[in-house]
């Protein structure tokens, strides 16, 4: 995945510090016997959000500091970062698989610079495939990202400061990630090695589209997407998996869901209202499918929309969502936040 929406810069170097001391990479399940803190950093204890594990939850395992580990590397879904060590007599682990994760500075040779995806047989009951499109605002992004590329350069005329920015399309549910891909590049997807990724391949055409929507890729957020969600998409075509989220985001933002965002730019605006213009663009209910997530300083951060059906054959956003299930709300309220 994959963190644009709330992550401060400081987390982001945790995350890469605290991935370079799992030097052992797991997958499989860590289950929690007692409550216990899921910290950032072994070292300090540093525990954002003061994040505890749920006795009787398994979480996804992800690695552990050493051979004989002291602590287990997990996924503590809704937590920010979500990555987090946890200690070993907390709980046990289920169904774990070891591989050595290359630790940060280290060579992975990859398969021609694409990965070849398999389907992930953990799919939806009813055999329809279902995603999360989850779109950006790029100005509260750049809030606490001042030295990512496309911060630096953002102007308040930017398409990115008016209309929302695309952050991925995302295979559900949450476990379906990284299918077919070597550990060792996981590994460097974990680690924030984005640079280290292979390239998507895909045509200019798409990537021009791409580039245009989603300004990320100056940060190489399209090799993230691809490796950790792409892989996983139906027909394993990267030109089609981007080319097909673009569309989607072009719709949302040439509706009138993006007229309203780029009228209120700089106001606080309601959910509510927010969601009104998606069941006006796309059909009642329609609203009743997007969450608005939002900062601790109450700026809006990302929308996620949930999205069911055959997305490569052309299906309607209309459509899309109103097949998925409704959802949460997430914050009532919040800031369309101005280029500051």
């Amino acid at each position: 995945m994959n963190l644009r929406a709330t992550s401060l810069t400081a987390i982001f170097a945790m995350l890469a510090s605290t991935a370079a001391i799992a030097q052992v990479k797991m997958e499989g399940s860590f289950k929690a016997s007692q409550s216990c803190p899921a910290v950032v950093s072994i070292k300090k204890g540093t525990n954002p959000d003061n994040v505890s594990l749920a006795a009787g939850t398994a979480y996804r395992l992800l690695g552990k500091n050493k051979e004989t580990a002291s602590h287990y590397w997990i996924e503590v879904p809704g937590a920010e970062p979500r990555q987090r060590w946890v200690a070993a007599t907390c709980g046990a682990i289920d169904g774990a698989q070891v591989g050595t994760a290359p630790p940060t500075g280290a060579s992975v040779n990859l398969p021609g610079g694409t990965v070849k995806p398999k389907p992930n047989p953990k799919g939806p009951s009813d055999g329809v495939p279902f995603f999360i499109l989850a779109l950006s605002w790029e100005p509260a992004f750049c809030e606490t990202m001042h030295s990512k590329p496309e911060c630096q350069t953002m102007k308040p005329t930017d398409v990115a400061a008016q209309r929302f920015s695309l952050h991925g399309l995302w295979p559900q549910p949450r476990r379906n990630v990284f299918c077919g891909v070597d550990p060792a590049v996981a590994a460097l997807d974990d680690q924030h090695r984005w640079e280290d990724l292979p390239e998507p391949q895909m045509t200019a055409e798409t990537m021009a589209a791409l580039s245009k929507v989603m300004p990320g890729t100056q940060s190489l957020l399209q090799r993230h997407e691809w490796i950790k969600h792409g892989t996983c998409y139906p027909g394993g075509s990267a030109d089609t998996f981007f080319k097909d989220q673009v569309r989607l985001a072009n719709a949302v933002n040439q509706s009138a869901v993006g007229d309203f965002m780029a009228a209120n730019v700089g106001k606080t605006i309601q959910t509510t209202d927010l969601q009104a213009k998606f069941d006006a663009a796309f059909g009642a209910g329609a609203g009743a499918r997007v969450r608005v997530a939002c900062d601790k300083q109450g700026r809006i951060s990302e929308i996620t929309i949930g999205l069911k059906g055959d997305i490569s054959a052309g299906t309607s956003m209309a459509d899309l969502i109103a097949a998925s299930a409704p959802t949460d709300a997430g914050c009532p309220a919040g800031l369309v936040d101005p280029v500051n």
